[in-house]
């Protein structure tokens, strides 16, 4: 061999292999790091979009409706300790019942509602958290609209920030429609069974009533028991069993209250 040729180190297919193999683990090198960088990418969206929806919440917040809601002298507000416990229990069950564990908003509840939808075609379910129902009946309009429901979102979160579960349990339950242009717990106990929310002993809101105040929030027109008292109690029995599953009553005292003889104080003439 001549002294200036170059030695050849194994054949041709050697050569192209040992590129072959160099260009895949480069290859898959660049598929990891990609892969590492969607990653952190999602952990840094999971940690700084809650932060900065919150900051966002306190433009939509108007202050002096806010404001206007704690003057806790009006006549028809209600304190949560001044109502039965079932009272308010009833609402959280049927209408968030992770209400104590999630910070505003509730992955799994957005996550069921937006599956539902799609499934539907339509927007049939909301996900909103009590918190995001009383950012929205506070400050925002009820137009189903992606923006509005941000909205919601930004402003519960802040909400969450600013008060205990408690005293946004208590505001929820004191601002919520109840139809018939009632808002509020105390005008709708008022209005449907000419009771006090805050009275104690006969005179207190039964178990079976405030499963039907309960139901309201969902439709307070179609579920109005002075309109459809057969709707009223279907949905009734839907809470009182949501009650139930989740041990905040036993099955005696849901047997009790679909059995309660309630009358409501209203009627409702029929169109002429």
């Amino acid at each position: 061999m001549n002294q200036y040729s170059i030695p050849v180190v194994g054949n041709a297919q050697t050569y192209v292999a040992a590129n072959e193999r160099a260009r895949v683990e480069k290859q898959g090198s660049t598929w990891k790091k990609r892969i590492r960088i969607v990653l952190i990418t999602i952990v840094a969206c999971g940690v700084l979009a809650p932060i900065l929806l919150g900051w966002a919440g306190n433009l939509w917040i108007d202050e002096k409706k806010l404001a206007a809601l704690h003057d806790t002298k009006t006549a028809t507000y209600v304190k949560l300790d001044e109502m039965p416990d079932y009272m308010w229990k009833a609402f959280v069950a049927i209408e968030d019942h992770r209400f104590m564990q999630h910070g505003g908003v509730d992955p799994v509840a957005l996550a069921r509602a937006l599956w539902i939808d799609v499934r539907q075609g339509g927007y049939v379910q909301g996900g909103s958290t009590i918190t995001m129902q009383l950012a929205r009946n506070l400050f925002l309009t009820h137009d189903k609209t992606m923006l509005r429901k941000a909205k919601e979102m930004a402003i519960a979160l802040q909400l969450e920030q600013r008060y205990s579960k408690e005293e946004l349990l208590e505001m929820y339950l004191n601002v919520i429609y109840f139809g018939h242009g009632k808002n509020g717990i105390g005008e709708a106990t008022a209005f449907y069974f000419g009771k006090s929310a805050k009275a104690t002993g006969k005179d207190a809101i039964t178990l079976g009533e405030a499963a039907i105040l309960a139901s309201l929030p969902k439709g307070p027109e179609n579920y109005s028991p002075i309109k459809h008292w057969q709707k009223a109690k279907e949905r009734q029995s839907v809470v009182l069993n949501r009650m139930a599953q989740l041990d905040v009553i036993n099955q005696a005292q849901k047997q009790n209250a679909l059995t309660e003889n309630i009358r409501v104080t209203k009627t409702v003439k029929p169109a002429s």
